[in-house]
C-alpha cells in the first residue's frame, strides 16, 4: 500500500523542494508535500557515492514518493575534497576541485549533494594540518555549489569500522611510521568523528547537513548487542548493501521521508541499472583525474539506454500505485534476479498470480504471456488484473498468471522467449514458490493455458514440444518459434508424438501478411499450422481481418477457445484429477479457408488442411471472427454488485464491484441519481486497439496503466436530501445490465 509521507515546512524551505503528491495522496494539506521542485540532485563524493547503491535506493524511494526528477551520482573512486593523499597511495589521489566547476557547467543541478573525508584524513592520526586541509575543501565546494546557483547538502563522512581489520591484523597503532588506506592507523574513526562534528556545524552555510556517521555508528552498535562480530564494512571503510541501505534511510529520514514504501525488486533493480550506465557515462563527460577507470558509454547512447529502462521503472511505479487500489490489492507476486549462471536465466523476471475469490481447489492455471521489448514487458504487469481474462479463470476455477521479463535494451529477445535458456525452469519455480505463498499446493502441478503474443508465441510453441502433457491448450497470437526452428535459426525440438495432442488456435493478423517485419509471423503460424494438420494434431488458424501485429479484439475469441478447451480436457475423475482428457476428434469441427465449418462427419474436403475447432459454438464464433473480425453479443452482463456511497466533503463517493461480461467484456458503466443519467465510466470511450473497453487495452491485449477504478464522485449532489443511486454494467456491445441500487441520505446537513 502507499505510504503519505509528512514532511514539515522547515525541511522543504532548505531544500527548496516543494511540489504536492499525486492522485495517490488522499490529502492536500501544507504538510503533505514532497520535494518536487529540484529536478537534478548531483551527488559528490569519493568510493562511498561512487558505489551508488545508497543512492539508488533513495532514488526509489522518491521515486515510488511521487518525485520523478534526475539523481545524478558523480563520486569517484580514492578521491578527496582536500588535495591530500598518503604516500603508499599507488597514484595521488583525485582532487574534487579539479573538476567540480565542470561538473556544475554540465549537469546543471538545482541542488548538490557531496560527502567526503573518509579519504580527506588519508588513514592517520588526526592532524590540524590535515583537518585545515579538509575545511578549506569543504568551503571551497560550499562557495562553488552557491556561485553556480545550487543549493548544497553536506553529508558527514560515514564511520570507519576498525573491528574486522583488527581480526585481520592489519592496524597500526599512534606513533607508527607510515600509515595507508592498506594499513590504517587503529582509532581512525576519532578522526571521522572529528570530521563529522566539524561538518555538522556548517549547517548555517549550507541548506541542510546529514549526519551519516551517527547512524551507521547507532546501527552497528545495536546489532553489536546481539552480535558482537557484527560489521557492514569488511575492509572498515566501505560499506555493503546493508550499510547502504542505513546511508539511504538516513538521507531520506533528513528529507522527510518519515515512511518508505517497499518497492518491488524488480524496480530496484532497473533503477540501480540505470545508475550505474549514467554513472559511467556522466564521470566520462565530465572528466577526472583518476587512472584506471572503464570509459562509459557516450551520453547519447547512455541516455538512450536510459530512455528505455525509465519506461520499465515508470511502469513499475504505477504498479505500485495500482496495487494500493482495493480492486487490484488481491495479487500474488515472486521475483527472480538474473543469474550468471551458465544455463540459467540472464535476465530478472516478475511473476503476478491472481486467484479467484474462496476458491478451495486450483484446477489449472492460465497464462498470458507478453512479447519481446520494453513495451511488452511492461504490457506483463497488468495481465493478472485483466477483468475479461479473471472471468474465464473464475469460472473454471484457474488461477490467472502473467509475467514481465526485463526488457533489457540491446538484449536478444531470445534469452527468454526461448525457455530452453531458462525461463522454462523459472516458470516452474514461480508456480512452486506461488504453490507455497498461496496454501495452493496444486499450483505446481495442474495444467496449462498458454496464451502468447509474438515473442510470448514463440515461447508457448516452445513449451508444447517440452511439457506437452502439462497444457490443456495454446492460443498462438501474433507468434511462433516453428519458422524459425524448421529454417535453422533456432535449434529444433524434439517433436514427440504427444506434442501432437495439444490443442492449438493460431491468430495472425491479416496485415501481417505482406509487412516487411512482421510476416514472419503469418508465414510461421500458416506452415505450422499445416505441418501439426498433417501430424493429424487438433490446430486451427483464425486470421484476424482487422489487426496487424497487435492483438486488437481476438480476446472474444481466444476466451471463448480456451473455455471450449477447458471443457473438453479437464478431468471429472476423482481419482486422476490432473489427467487431461483427449480430444476426440471425430466430434470435433472443421473450417475452410472460405470461413465455412463443418462437424467432423460432414467435412466436404481434406480434413487434413482444415482449421480444427474444439466444439460446433465455437466454430460458429470462428466463422464469424475470421470473416468479420468480431462477435457479436445479444445478452446483456451481469448487475454491479457491492454498491457502497461515503460522504467525502461537499461530494458523494460511489464505488462499487462488477464481473465483467464473459461473451463482450465490460466497456463502462453508466450512474443515475433519482433516476438521471449523472455520469459515465469511462467519461469518453476512446481505444487505439479494438473495442472501447472500461479497462483500455494496449498494443499487447493488457489493459493499461494506471488501472481503471470502479469509483464515481458524484459533485452536485443534494446532500440534505435523500438519494437513490443506480449503477449499471455496459458491455463492450453497448448492452446495458440491471442496476445495482442503493438509496442514500447524508448523515449531516452541509
Amino acid at each position: 500500500m502507499l505510504v503519505v509521507i509528512r514532511l514539515t515546512r522547515s525541511v522543504l524551505g532548505m531544500l527548496g523542494l516543494v511540489a504536492v503528491l499525486g492522485s495517490t495522496a488522499p490529502s492536500s494539506s501544507a504538510e503533505e508535500v514532497f520535494p518536487g521542485a529540484a529536478k537534478r540532485i548531483l551527488f559528490l563524493g569519493d568510493s562511498i557515492t561512487h558505489a551508488g547503491d545508497y543512492i539508488s535506493l533513495v532514488e526509489t524511494q522518491l521515486r515510488l514518493q511521487g518525485y520523478d526528477g534526475k539523481l545524478i551520482n558523480l563520486g569517484l573512486p580514492s578521491e578527496t575534497c582536500s588535495g591530500l593523499s598518503e604516500p603508499e597511495h599507488p597514484f595521488p589521489r583525485p582532487n574534487v576541485h579539479s573538476r567540480i566547476d565542470a561538473a556544475l557547467k554540465k549537469t546543471q543541478p538545482d541542488l548538490v549533494v557531496a560527502c567526503y573525508g573518509m579519504n580527506d584524513g588519508i588513514y592517520y592520526p588526526f592532524s590540524e594540518d590535515r583537518f585545515a586541509a579538509y575545511q578549506k575543501g569543504v568551503q571551497q565546494i560550499i562557495f562553488k555549489v552557491k556561485a553556480s546557483g545550487a543549493k548544497l547538502v553536506l553529508m558527514t563522512p560515514p564511520a570507519f569500522d576498525s573491528l574486522p581489520l583488527k581480526q585481520k591484523g592489519k592496524l597500526l597503532p599512534k606513533g607508527a611510521e607510515q600509515y595507508s588506506w592498506k594499513e590504517i592507523y587503529e582509532d581512525y574513526d576519532a578522526v571521522m568523528a572529528s570530521y563529522a562534528k566539524w561538518i555538522l556545524q556548517q549547517n548555517d552555510d549550507v541548506e541542510l547537513v546529514i549526519d551519516l556517521h551517527s547512524a551507521v555508528s547507532s546501527y552497528v552498535m545495536s546489532k553489536r548487542k546481539t552480535n558482537p562480530q557484527f560489521s557492514m564494512s569488511p575492509d572498515g571503510v566501505h560499506v555493503n548493501h546493508e550499510g547502504h541501505t542505513v546511508l539511504a534511510d538516513t538521507v531520506l529520514k533528513a528529507w522527510g521521508v518519515a515512511e518508505q514504501i517497499d518497492p518491488d525488486e524488480s524496480l530496484k533493480a532497473l533503477i540501480d541499472r540505470r545508475q550505474k550506465i549514467m554513472h559511467a557515462a556522466w564521470l566520462s563527460h565530465v572528466g577526472h583525474d583518476r587512472p584506471g577507470m572503464k570509459p562509459g558509454l557516450s551520453m547519447v547512447e547512455a541516455q538512450k539506454i536510459a530512455a528505455d529502462i525509465e519506461k520499465q521503472v515508470a511502469a513499475r511505479v504505477l504498479r505500485h500505485q495500482d496495487a494500493s487500489k482495493a480492486e487490484y490489492d488481491d495479487v500474488y507476486r515472486c521475483y527472480f534476479p538474473a543469474s550468471d549462471a551458465p544455463g540459467e536465466l540472464e535476465l530478472f523476471v516478475d511473476f503476478d498470480l491472481w486467484l479467484p475469490p474462496g476458491v478451495e481447489q486450483i484446477r489449472g492455471v492460465i497464462v498470458h504471456q507478453h512479447g519481446c521489448g520494453p513495451g511488452a514487458s511492461n504490457a506483463g504487469l497488468t495481465a493478472v488484473c485483466d477483468l475479461h481474462w479473471r472471468a474465464l479463470a473464475k469460472k473454471w476455477d484457474c488461477a490467472l498468471l502473467g509475467s514481465s521479463y526485463e526488457g533489457r535494451a540491446g538484449s536478444n529477445c531470445r534469452l527468454w522467449c526461448d525457455p530452453r535458456n531458462g525461463s522454462g525452469v523459472r516458470f516452474s519455480q514461480a508456480l512452486n514458490r506461488f504453490a507455497e505463498q498461496t496454501g495452493h499446493d496444486e499450483l505446481s502441478q495442474v495444467p496449462w493455458c498458454l496464451w502468447g503474443h509474438s515473442g510470448g508465441g514463440f515461447w508457448a510453441s516452445l513449451m508444447q514440444t517440452m511439457h506437452p502433457e502439462r497444457i490443456v491448450a495454446i492460443w498462438l497470437q501474433s507468434g511462433t518459434a516453428f519458422g524459425y526452428w524448421t529454417q535453422g535459426d533456432v535449434k529444433a525440438p524434439d517433436l514427440k508424438s504427444n506434442v501432437y495432442q495439444v490443442p492449438v488456435m493460431a491468430c495472425p493478423g491479416a496485415k501481417e501478411r505482406t509487412h516487411e517485419r512482421f510476416h514472419r509471423a503469418w508465414d510461421g503460424l500458416q506452415a505450422m499450422k499445416a505441418a501439426y494438420r498433417l501430424s493429424g494434431a487438433p490446430f486451427g488458424i483464425a486470421p484476424d481481418p482487422s489487426t496487424g501485429h497487435e492483438c486488437g479484439d481476438s480476446r472474444y475469441l481466444a476466451i471463448p477457445f480456451f473455455d471450449s478447451c477447458l471443457r473438453l480436457r479437464l478431468s471429472d475423475d476423482i481419482a486422476a484429477p490432473l489427467q487431461l482428457r483427449s480430444i476426440d476428434m471425430s466430434r470435433s469441427w472443421f473450417g475452410n479457408e472460405s470461413g465455412e465449418v463443418f462437424s467432423s462427419d460432414t467435412y466436404p474436403g481434406e480434413k487434413q488442411n482444415a482449421s480444427w475447432l474444439p466444439d460446433a459454438s465455437f466454430a460458429v464464433s470462428w466463422s464469424t471472427f475470421v470473416l468479420l473480425g468480431k462477435l457479436p453479443d445479444s445478452s446483456p452482463p451481469a448487475n454491479p454488485r457491492s454498491l457502497a456511497v461515503r460522504e467525502d466533503g461537499d461530494s458523494i463517493v460511489l464505488t462499487w464491484q462488477a464481473d465483467a461480461d464473459f461473451e463482450s467484456g465490460l466497456g463502462g458503466f453508466r450512474i443515475e441519481r433519482n433516476g438521471d443519467t449523472i455520469g459515465r465510466l469511462p467519461e469518453k470511450s476512446v481505444s487505439r486497439y479494438g473495442r472501447p473497453l472500461f479497462q483500455a487495452m494496449n498494443y499487447s491485449g493488457t489493459p493499461t496503466q494506471p488501472l481503471a477504478r470502479m469509483r464515481f464522485v458524484d459533485r452536485k449532489s443534494p446532500a440534505s436530501k435523500p438519494s437513490e443511486y443506480r449503477v449499471f454494467s455496459i458491455n463492450s456491445t453497448g448492452l446495458e445490465s440491471t442496476p445495482a441500487v442503493l438509496k442514500w441520505k447524508a448523515f449531516s446537513v452541509k
